[in-house]
């Protein structure tokens, strides 16, 4: 649906009738949120020009089954933990290194990046998050 606005210039809106559309590059943006806690120590990579930092970041969400949580023998609740490589440069890096450890929380949004290194004749996959933002909870 378009919608006329001034100077004969028109706007590509929202089925909803709510808000314009994202732009046609933003309709396929790459964007993750993740909202968990540091497992590792954060490492510092790179030199003066380019440096960064990356740490593994767990997210958990609870077991549900028959549309019941989940408890183990303790009563604890079961968690299903998936762990990221999150890596930040620049400001954002520095920031982290100097202010975060192992165990404290945090909402990143970013990337995802693929990669493959090859060494000693074996080929090796990484998934990545690449940050963009970093909020500390």
């Amino acid at each position: 649906m378009r919608r006329a606005l001034e100077h004969g210039l028109s706007l590509e809106v929202h089925p909803s009738g709510i808000g314009p559309l994202a732009q046609a590059k933003d309709r396929h943006m790459n964007k993750v949120f993740l909202a968990g806690r540091i497992t590792s120590d954060v490492t510092r990579f790179g030199n003066d020009t380019k440096s960064g930092v990356s740490f593994t970041l767990v997210t958990s969400k609870p077991v549900i089954k028959d549309g019941q949580v989940q408890k183990d023998g303790n009563g604890y609740t079961e968690t299903w933990d998936e762990f990221h490589t999150v890596k930040a440069f620049g400001g954002l890096g520095k920031s982290v290194g100097g202010h975060k450890k192992k165990g404290d929380e945090l909402i990143v949004v970013g990337e995802i990046r693929y990669s493959r290194n090859e060494r000693d004749g074996r080929t090796y996959y990484n998934t990545d998050i690449i940050a963009d933002e970093i909020k500390f909870i």
